[in-house]
């Protein structure tokens, strides 16, 4: 458990509960299931004598800031507020801390002893699944300062869509293959095979087993794909397309957002990089 102060959420356990607990009733999970799955996946803590009374002192707290403190919580943190073996690691960190953090259980106990305000209302997450079709392939058209500054403005760039992710807290977003081309007329599709795939890793010496087979789109609404820059050029089927594989498999795809995305990696910036990258590893 990594600490960095005397603060009820001053560390990763209450950290993970606070925002687990919020993150279920976004969901749709009522309060007693989100309750009970945060029980049963914490199983292994309880008993512990520092990890049990943070994960109750966290629910108990974050449940009455949303109005939804169940009784059997306010008893479990009530009652761990009551014990001191939970002190013993303050104790060691020296008279100061010790205080700070008894100061921190009394306003604690104080506030779960008064009435809670009303319920809050929680919004569910709003997921978004792409709607193109795996085997779709789209041109894309540059135009970002960017590509000014590369010589690429204006030009094109075309991918194809060869799978489906799960992306943070739920949303469907197209796994694609860039192909190693950049030009200034749109290809067509019976000779996109012959320009091979862009390399998804800026470590070129990767083998085709080591490096990831497409980068992941990131696009959480329809709104965020910039259609202007983009040309449907038909659909490509084959044995490479792998639909959806459920929210819990895992690979380490490289996220990659369109240029108004908050994400760090830009689409035009990163395509540009990996072809330059390539031409100048040949």
């Amino acid at each position: 458990m990594g600490t960095w102060g005397t603060g009820l959420y001053s560390n990763d356990s209450a950290c993970d509960i606070r925002g687990d607990y919020i993150d279920k009733l976004k969901r749709g999970k009522t309060n007693d299931e989100a309750t009970q799955e945060l029980i049963n996946s914490n199983r292994d803590i309880m008993g512990d004598v520092e990890e049990e009374p943070l994960f109750w002192f966290a629910l108990a707290d974050t449940q009455w800031n949303y109005g939804r403190l169940l009784p059997k919580v306010k008893e479990k943190a009530l009652y761990f507020l009551s014990q001191d073996k939970e002190l013993q690691r303050w104790k060691e960190s020296g008279e100061r801390q010790l205080t700070s953090w008894i100061k921190t259980l009394d306003t604690l106990k104080e506030k779960l002893e008064s009435p809670q305000p009303p319920e809050k209302k929680v919004y569910k997450y709003r997921l978004y699944r792409c709607k193109w079709h795996l085997g779709d392939v789209y041109a894309y058209r540059f135009s970002g300062n960017y590509s000014k500054e590369k010589g690429f403005y204006e030009k094109y760039t075309v991918f194809r869509k060869v799978s489906e992710y799960s992306w943070w807290p739920g949303h469907i977003v197209p796994v694609v293959q860039v192909y190693k081309w950049v030009g200034d007329n749109v290809p067509s599709l019976d000779i996109l095979s012959s320009f091979g795939i862009l390399p998804t890793s800026y470590d070129l010496d990767l083998s085709p087993e080591e490096s990831p087979d497409g980068i992941l789109l990131i696009s959480e609404s329809d709104k965020a794909i910039p259609k202007n820059n983009l040309m449907f050029l038909g659909n490509l089927p084959g044995n490479d397309l792998i639909p959806f594989r459920g929210h819990d498999y895992w690979l380490n795809y490289i996220p990659v957002g369109w240029e108004t995305s908050k994400y760090n990696e830009k689409f035009e910036h990163y395509v540009i990089d990996m072809y330059l990258a390539c031409c100048n590893n040949k």
